[in-house]
């Protein structure tokens, strides 16, 4: 075998009260001839003696008196201007006045603090492929099933609960069912423009049986470049290219109940070769699969979109035959293309 993601300044306007300096004066005389105006200045205690009054003209004296301080009396019920921070305050202190709105969710979180919920979506690629990218961060490492057109895989998310698989469209619109082990499940389509420039064969199975699909293309036999299995694939870019066809594996082992496929994918109109691909279905007896029974599918495109599937059930050889090879002959039709 050949290597195999306002504030408010209150400003507070106070209401002095302005104070004046009263000279109280007695006033003299009558009437008509006002007496001149004099400040009575009166002792407060007689015993002591005390400087002889001096007759002042009021008109006549000046006084200076300091300012009295007056106090500001602010309205009833005034605001209270609030505190500002100093425009030098650290920003995290300054944001840490601001009230945080509050958020509110009932939905479960997955232990990296992301939403739970399954979300499936997909993208066309070149060759008539499809990346379908599979999300559900509460479900880590889970085992993942994937149904398209009579396929069904088995994959396993990652501990993020991601997954991502490139897969050989039988169709287009490209219809894809992804169910998880709690139930959930979603939809996703993909329109390919490209779908019938290929023909597609598919070989589908449960368990780990280790079979294998391989395409002779042109006349090729074992070991020649033009041998097309999983030790020899060959790309999307060759079939693009006209030059032959290539060989895709899907499914993982790594799961309980595990369904695989191999998917020969080649282009309808070739530039080169004498137009005939033959294909067959082996499989090498191991002690793993010895005297086991097989369930498997054929899937098989034509050119009118349509999918044949074939249903499956054989029994691998006894394990005196490990080592030995099982070809199921005569259950997939060669390919006739015809050449330019």
């Amino acid at each position: 075998m050949i290597s195999k993601p306002k504030a408010a300044i209150a400003l507070t306007v106070g209401l002095g009260i302005v104070g004046s300096a009263a000279l109280y004066m007695q006033a003299g005389g009558s009437a008509e001839t006002p007496a001149p105006r004099v400040a009575a200045i009166t002792p407060v205690a007689p015993a002591a003696p005390e400087p002889m009054p001096v007759a002042l003209d009021a008109e006549a004296v000046t006084t200076e008196t300091a300012p009295t301080p007056v106090p500001i009396i602010a309205p009833m019920n005034a605001p209270v201007a609030p505190t500002l921070p100093m425009p030098g305050a650290a920003r995290p202190e300054r944001l840490a006045q601001a009230d945080a709105p509050e958020i509110v969710t009932d939905q479960a979180l997955s232990p990296f603090g992301l939403p739970c919920g399954l979300t499936v979506t997909t993208e066309a690629r070149p060759g008539a492929m499809v990346a379908l990218d599979i999300m559900d961060p509460c479900q880590g490492n889970a085992r993942v099933v994937v149904e398209h057109s009579g396929l069904n895989l088995t994959g396993q998310t990652d501990v993020m609960g991601i997954l991502t698989m490139d897969i050989p469209a039988f169709e287009s619109p490209a219809f894809f069912t992804v169910r998880m082990p709690d139930g959930a499940s979603a939809s996703a389509l993909a329109g390919l423009p490209d779908i019938g420039d290929y023909t597609r064969v598919g070989l589908q199975w449960n368990e780990d049986r280790a079979l294998e699909l391989h395409a002779m293309e042109f006349g090729a036999t074992y070991g020649d470049p033009g041998h097309i299995w999983r030790e020899n694939p060959g790309t999307p870019a060759r079939a693009e290219a006209g030059e032959g066809g290539f060989l895709t594996r899907l499914g993982t082992t790594d799961v309980d109940a595990p369904m695989l496929a191999e998917i020969y994918t080649f282009p309808r109109d070739t530039l080169n070769g004498d137009g005939t691909v033959r294909l067959s279905i082996e499989a090498e007896v191991t002690e793993a699969n010895c005297g086991h029974d097989t369930l498997a599918r054929t899937l098989e495109s034509d050119e009118e979109g349509a999918v044949a599937v074939i249903e499956l059930t054989f029994t691998v050889p006894g394990c005196d035959a490990v080592g030995d090879y099982l070809v199921l002959q005569n259950l997939l039709q060669d390919l006739r293309v015809a050449t330019n």
